[in-house]
């Protein structure tokens, strides 16, 4: 029984990271280190300005389901 319980705490972060990834929560870090990467000379956007573009992006680009 120890076992299975020995790789639980590894389990549950997977889990747990997972589950960021699925709901869009990790959002903001994945973005951090691709600009990082990208435009290391450029200061990257606050995470209240991130959520803020990435909701008026969504608002902008609203499709529907016709044509």
């Amino acid at each position: 029984m120890t076992r299975a319980l020995t790789g639980l705490p590894n389990g549950l972060r997977q889990a747990r990271a997972m589950w960021r990834d699925f709901t869009g929560e990790s959002g903001y870090e994945r973005y951090i280190a691709r600009h990082r990467r990208e435009h290391p000379d450029h200061e990257p956007m606050s995470e209240r300005e991130y959520w803020r573009a990435r909701r008026e992006l969504a608002e902008q680009s609203i499709e529907t389901g016709c044509c």
